[in-house]
């Protein structure tokens, strides 16, 4: 049977993915045809998602007798069970979560590093490379804490091996914080116990500005392009607040183009390469978030797909489309990354309560954060007497943009100055 003309190609779906069905249906005119794969646990608790799904793509629940990472085993030979009747060019995700089963089911996509996203694996390979100063062991059970606490003896981070958004993360100072973990914390199963980097602060940023930055690229079988290179406000960390002994750990904005000088620019690119490089990682989209220290850069992690929240600034500035790069690279097509960005400079800004618990209390209105110069959109805004919980702890979720990157900064922080403002008389500012 002669292969269609618009490619078949599977996407392991689930909820707050980096892209959501609107996006990927709209990226997906004229690249494929998606075929939405879903396992039979996310279908389940989200029959909402799955009838609007059915709408616009042909969906299929994995369950049965498929033997999917994650549930215990390794597809092997139901890798072919799975794709072969389905006719897919490839099969890629947005969401962190399926990204194994995704590459299982797509081994073109999938580097021969045994499972790069692995974190543990990426301190390791990359220590091996000496492209990162951290040391890291791994943590199954309470005793293998207290040991590599003891063995690496300085401020860590414990950390799920596979996990994204902060999850199931703890800072671990001192001893009592192990005594912490060891009376709370009852999932021990792939954790890790990692060094701190000591960050430096952002050398041309506004003092708002955080220390992380990231770097978006487009790897096909013959090149890496780096897309852009971001900056972010810094990560809010609200200790104890998270499940079984966790802190509570939330990006609060993105920016683009970085404010960093050309060199610097240019240096985080060639690390980022260099990281990849040694990864091994094959075709995709990847957001790899780096640490500014004394000495340069330090990685925090890669990540095999698409981040959230990046693409609407690549858009909001008339650049490239990363969801429909990211499904191109992922049927075998030279992913089209023009046109440049247009000048100019965009920021997604969507802080956190400094305090968790109590109900909202503000007086603050969509319209005021509207009025501001260079606001786009106010999509979401914590509203008065609402739980915090509602918004996912955020205070607001806005878009702006700049004609260059000394005017976002300015609508930035009275964005920021406007939110501490209208919320001080809860005692969140």
């Amino acid at each position: 049977m002669p292969e269609p003309t618009t490619p078949r190609l599977g996407v392991c779906h689930g909820p707050d993915g980096a892209a959501n069905l609107r996006e990927i249906y709209v990226a997906s005119q004229g690249v494929c045809e998606v075929v939405l794969l879903v396992r039979a646990a996310v279908a389940a608790a989200n029959p909402d998602i799955m009838r609007v799904a059915e709408r616009f793509f042909e969906c299929h629940v994995l369950s049965g007798g498929h033997v999917l990472p994650g549930d215990g085993a390794l597809p092997g030979d139901h890798v072919a069970e799975i794709v072969a009747p389905l006719g897919l060019r490839g099969v890629t995700t947005f969401h962190d979560d399926e990204l194994e089963l995704a590459d299982a089911l797509h081994p073109a996509t999938a580097a021969p590093t045994h499972n790069p996203w692995d974190k543990l694996v990426q301190r390791r390979v990359l220590g091996e490379h000496g492209l990162t100063s951290v040391d890291a062991v791994p943590v199954d059970a309470p005793e293998d804490l207290v040991r590599g606490f003891a063995t690496l003896g300085r401020p860590c981070v414990l950390k799920p091996r596979r996990a994204a958004g902060g999850q199931g993360i703890a800072f671990i100072d001192a001893d009592w914080d192990v005594r912490r973990q060891l009376d709370l914390r009852r999932d021990w199963t792939g954790l890790m116990l990692e060094t701190r980097i000591d960050p430096a602060p952002h050398p041309t940023g506004p003092p708002w500005l955080g220390s992380l930055v990231s770097v978006e690229t487009v790897s096909t079988g013959a090149e890496r392009v780096h897309l852009g290179v971001l900056d972010k406000l810094p990560v809010a960390v609200t200790r104890g607040a998270g499940p079984g002994g966790a802190d509570a750990v939330h990006v609060q904005g993105d920016l683009l183009p970085s404010g960093l000088s050309p060199e610097r620019s240019r240096a985080a690119r060639q690390y980022t390469g260099e990281i990849l490089d040694a990864l091994k990682v094959g075709p995709r989209v990847t957001h790899t978030e780096l640490l500014l220290t004394p000495e340069g850069f330090d990685v925090l992690e890669v990540n095999g797909r698409l981040a959230g929240h990046t693409s609407r600034l690549f858009r909001l500035l008339r650049g490239p489309d990363l969801v429909r790069i990211a499904l191109q690279v992922a049927v075998g097509d030279m992913p089209e990354v023009g046109p440049p960005i247009a000048p100019g400079a965009a920021a997604g800004v969507f802080p956190t309560f400094a305090r968790r618990r109590g109900p909202v209390r503000t007086s603050l209105r969509r319209r005021m954060l509207r009025e501001i110069p260079g606001v786009c959109a106010v999509d979401e805004l914590a509203q008065d007497g609402a739980d915090k919980s509602a918004t996912q702890y955020r205070i607001a979720n806005l878009t702006l943009r700049g004609d260059d990157r000394a005017a976002l900064d300015a609508s930035v922080g009275e964005v920021l100055r406007t939110l501490s403002e209208g919320f001080a008389e809860g005692g969140d500012g």
